[in-house]
């Protein structure tokens, strides 16, 4: 039977990795360690990104518990939510506020964007390079 703290440590460890070389961080993207005692801290951080790693065996849709906990952590920051979710035989998804891919939306808005971990990586590189600089400092 697999540990599912050990998953999702391991899961957000691999997130941290992949950022920190899709975007070519000098500085590594670590876990938030107090997030496990901490109920409103997010796994991760990128400049105003919070970021909720979730590894789930079967399905397709992240649940909606999930996005409101990366919100919950938001909230308590202004920053900016996003959901990374991967699911057997599934690609990597990042679900992020649709005013996150489009400046003219409010960040704020209900409605929300799934996205390719590539377009998410994209998004980061074209719209905020900021966050990727104050990693970088």
């Amino acid at each position: 039977m697999t540990n599912s703290r050990n998953k999702g440590a391991s899961f957000e460890s691999e997130i941290a990795n992949l950022l920190t070389n899709d975007l070519g961080l000098k500085n590594n993207i670590r876990r938030i360690l107090e997030q496990t005692r901490e109920k409103h801290l997010p796994d991760l951080r990128l400049g105003r990104w919070n970021i909720e790693c979730k590894r789930y065996g079967s399905g397709a849709e992240p649940l909606e518990a999930w996005w409101k906990q990366v919100q919950d952590a938001t909230n308590q920051n202004n920053g900016i939510p996003a959901l990374v979710y991967k699911f057997d035989r599934r690609p990597i998804k990042v679900r992020v506020p649709i005013g996150a891919i489009n400046p003219m939306l409010h960040i704020n808005s209900p409605f929300i964007a799934d996205l390719l971990w590539e377009d998410f990586i994209f998004l980061l590189k074209e719209l905020y390079q900021e966050d990727i600089d104050f990693q970088n400092e």
